[in-house]
């Protein structure tokens, strides 16, 4: 594919030579200690395993259109009505005769290769130039006329070519394109290289143009379709390259909808280009797909596909929506290998890269909206959606929910990217040998959830923003969740070693949110409420939440602080979620407040058999909860058999400094029972000093929780850092106070 590629720079967080918040671990996804249950809780001590651990250009911004040559025709078919059924089952589809339907039942076409989204798609000579001299609907010199003789053509295809510019509005609808035919509408007089169609087609309320059985390599390059009754563009061949057009606004860029999809990729199509970026700069528009009546997009049962530098559900300049109806993409019917964007974070004109964090912080950031990435944004449903089993799609370098310049929100109506019921997809913004988030997705402003993952199994989302600006400076909130896992889902990874985390930030509820029976989750080097080496962007509600019954969930190495709930909330039934090591409260070098407005970690309802601390290995060396505005841990409700220990409540990450917690270290409140803060064992005690108020309290209902082995009141070397109040204070029955090593005030 010919990407170009920057190599990352050092491992480690700027702050002095000392190691600040990531681990660099040789390994993309960590390995999991599997959790026995409930009977066996307390015997995981100790045997936990290691983890080896577009620019707001305006409407001329560069358009990379390929200009090529020839064209021919067959006869018309009868317009086919606008559906807002799912792509894969439409009813009501014309008879054709080139039996180009809509496919009812979804089969896979033949694996073929994508072609290049910088060197074109496509290069055999076409055999005879045809000339399109009118604007009429038929007769000599019409493009009708033109694509009769092309489908006449036998051998090597046709290139139909343009001596007028203007509106062609149709009678009828075209004849259905039957071989490799080049549109091209970038010869017309007054088409400027790189700036928009100067031809239109207006479908007058018939059916839109269609490629069928037969046209596998045709071209349709800058022409904009539009008010067709159905969709814009239908294709029933493979190899179709679509460059420089407008799907759904006339030539003036105003909404002139297609009735039904913009462009739908059936399964008799694979290996398609929706987009072209040529010279690798940024900025480029290949093609904009809006205002249409359902989704921009469809690929159902399609592969091998790639969709680049296009503006979906937005103008052409891309900073106000003229939104699809539906979708801005959409991914279903086992659609499969689908790679929507690209790796290029060099932009080819000034030969700046993309480095958003200035390399962990260390020099001056640089910002680039990376070239072969879309804008999908302003849509009336989701900005993009993967279903129905459709596998192996990869997101690179989008911006979804924002203006072009990824700074301010064009929110979709829905999530910005759903993922239901559809393994193996994934979302990535950089490789672990880049700096982070170099081609990053960016999603945020959208009005609901940013990513919304439900019942699908093995998504990897690494690298990318959620909630915050291209900047990572503006906060651009998801209305609900920065990303939210639900359903079955399992093996959900989200980050990885150092680059390979995420931002989710500044979002109306939570920065990430695992609910349902999901098992398997992982988060992994997360800001959460914070942006990528800097300071607050406080999600709304908590940093992460879990709810899940799953098992087997972990967080790791995540900073979430400046929230405006808590830091890390376990609440609903969840069990078997291990935290270690994280920080809540603290920036992220652990040596300075970052407060969340809640407690650092919560746990309440009926959350019970979970794990807070363990043995992973991480520059951050224990979990440490300090500066927040309530507790450092709160255990309350009916929360039972849950277990601490390792931690640091109340200090910096060293533990010899006090920035403590608000309202005291340690509460365990309601009914809450057999808790436990710390364990048998001396080397794995919780350190809870420095705090504004007692070290550890148990209210009056609370009862068979054990407070054992903790230093309280002590520092790291055993001298002197007390809390303000008392060492513990118990109100309750049954309640265990043993073995700890105590200073007062």
């Amino acid at each position: 594919m010919g990407w170009r590629i920057m190599t990352g720079g050092e491992s480690q967080l700027p702050g002095g030579s000392r190691p600040t918040m990531f681990a660099v671990i040789a390994c993309m996804r960590p390995s999991r200690a599997k959790l026995p249950g409930a009977a066996s809780f307390w015997s995981r001590i100790g045997i936990l395993a290691a983890s080896t651990a577009c620019l707001a250009s305006g409407a001329s911004a560069a358009f990379a259109i390929s200009t090529a040559a020839n064209a021919q025709v067959l006869a018309s078919h009868r317009a086919q009505p606008a559906s807002r059924t799912h792509p894969a089952n439409r009813a009501g589809a014309p008879a054709q005769t080139d039996a180009a339907t809509h496919a009812a039942s979804p089969a896979r076409a033949p694996a073929q290769a994508g072609p290049s989204s910088r060197t074109g798609a496509g290069s055999a000579v076409a055999a005879r130039t045809i000339t399109v001299a009118n604007l009429r609907d038929s007769g000599a010199g019409s493009l009708r006329a033109a694509i009769r003789r092309a489908n006449a053509t036998p051998g090597g295809g046709a290139t139909i070519r343009f001596t007028v510019h203007g509106v062609i509005r149709l009678a009828s609808q075209l004849p259905v394109i039957s071989r490799r035919v080049i549109t091209d509408g970038t010869s017309a007089p007054t088409h400027v290289t790189g700036g928009p169609p100067v031809v239109e087609i207006n479908c007058n309320r018939h059916a839109g143009l269609l490629f069928g059985r037969g046209s596998a390599g045709s071209r349709l390059l800058g022409v904009a379709v539009d008010d067709a009754i159905g969709d814009g563009v239908t294709l029933n061949a493979g190899s179709i390259t679509l460059n420089g057009n407008y799907i759904g606004l006339n030539l003036r860029g105003r909404e002139a909808g297609n009735g039904g999809v913009g462009v739908y990729v059936s399964s008799r199509s694979s290996g398609d280009q929706i987009g072209l970026n040529t010279s690798g700069d940024s900025g480029v528009i290949a093609n904009v797909i809006s205002g249409n009546g359902d989704t921009g997009i469809v690929f159902a049962g399609s592969a091998h596909d790639i969709v680049v530098a296009n503006r979906i559900g937005t103008n052409p300049a891309g900073t106000s929506a003229i939104g699809n109806r539906g979708n801005g993409i959409w991914i279903t019917s086992r659609s499969r290998d689908i790679r929507v964007g690209g790796t290029e974070f060099v932009d080819a004109a000034t030969g700046m890269a993309n480095n958003p964090t200035g390399s962990k912080g260390t020099v001056p950031p640089v910002f680039v909206v990376p070239p072969l990435g879309n804008l999908i944004s302003g849509n009336g449903r989701n900005g993009l959606r993967i279903d129905a089993y459709s596998t192996g799609n990869v997101l690179n370098g989008n911006f979804i929910g924002t203006t072009a310049d990824g700074d301010a929100g064009i929110g979709n109506a829905r999530n910005g990217v759903w993922i239901d019921h559809a393994d193996d997809n994934s979302l990535i913004g950089c490789k672990f040998v880049n700096n982070p988030f170099v081609y990053y997705n960016v999603i945020s402003g959208n009005h609901k959830d940013g990513l919304r993952v439900t019942s699908s199994d093995d998504i990897v989302v690494q690298g990318n923003f959620f909630g915050v600006g291209a900047n990572n400076t503006a906060i651009v909130r998801n209305r609900l969740d920065g990303i939210r896992v639900a359903g079955s889902s399992a093996n959900t990874q989200v980050g990885g070693v150092i680059p390979l985390g995420n931002v989710s930030a500044g979002n109306g509820h939570n920065g990430i949110e695992v609910t349902g029976r999901v098992h398997g989750f992982i988060t992994f080097n997360t800001f959460g409420g914070l942006l990528a080496f800097k300071g607050a962007a406080p999600n709304g509600h908590d940093g992460l939440l879990i709810t899940s019954t799953g098992g087997h969930n972990l967080a790791r190495t995540n900073v979430f602080s400046g929230n405006r709930g808590n830091g890390i909330e376990l609440a609903g039934d969840a069990s078997g979620v291990t935290i270690d090591p994280d920080i809540a409260g603290l920036s992220t070098n652990g040596r300075s407040p970052l407060a969340n407005g809640g407690d650092g970690l919560l746990i309440d309802g009926t959350a019970h058999h979970n794990l807070v601390g363990g043995n992973l290995h991480s520059v951050i060396p224990q979990n440490t909860f300090s500066a927040n505005a309530g507790y450092g841990i709160a255990i309350a409700g009916r929360a039972h058999d849950n277990l601490v220990f390792g931690a640091f409540v109340g200090t910096k990450i060293g533990g010899l400094q006090a920035l403590g917690n608000s309202r005291g270290g340690v509460l365990i409140a309601g009914t809450a029972h057999h808790n436990s803060i710390g364990a048998f064992l001396l080397s794995k005690h919780n350190l809870i000093s420095g705090n504004i108020g007692n070290g550890v309290t148990l209210l009056a209902r609370t009862h068979g929780n054990r407070v054992i082995n903790n230093y309280i009141g002590l520092s790291r070397i055993r001298r002197s850092l007390p809390n303000t109040g008392r060492p513990v204070l118990n109100l309750g029955r049954g309640n265990v106070i043993r073995g700890n090593r105590l200073r007062r005030r």
